[in-house]
């Protein structure tokens, strides 16, 4: 794809997104709305005729793009991931669920399983 196709098509992305920002804030009585429809002008006749100039507004906004990323991806997962595991832990703890048998009990001789000599083969519906 050439270089001004994507300016082009930069642009025009640009003001769809800034349209519909600007119909929400209007519905919404928002009086921020005429400047959101002023960038969405500027995205149109910069997109349509002058693609070339959208060039610095493009590089900008696609850094900005790979910072927001960067967070989501890395930054926001990790949270998540972390959190999804402490609550799950301490759901387990409160309900006593000891799943790994990490639980030291006296009465047990070993804490050895048992498995069955052939391995998974003999049993495929079982493979572990």
């Amino acid at each position: 794809m050439s270089n001004e196709r994507k300016l082009r098509k930069f642009g025009l992305v640009m003001t769809a997104a800034f349209a519909v920002v600007t119909v929400v804030l209007w519905l919404r009585g928002f009086g921020a709305w005429p400047y959101s429809a002023v960038l969405s002008g500027f995205f149109l006749i910069f997109g349509l005729f002058f693609p070339g100039l959208l060039g610095p507004v493009e590089w900008i906004w696609m850094k900005l793009a790979l910072a927001m990323g960067f967070v989501m991806t890395n930054v926001l997962l990790t949270l998540v991931f972390f959190i999804a595991v402490t609550l799950t832990g301490l759901v387990m703890r409160l309900f006593g669920k000891d799943s790994l048998g990490l639980v030291f009990r006296d009465d047990m001789e070993s804490y050895w399983h048992e498995v069955d000599p052939d391995g998974p083969c003999s049993r495929p519906d079982k493979p572990y």
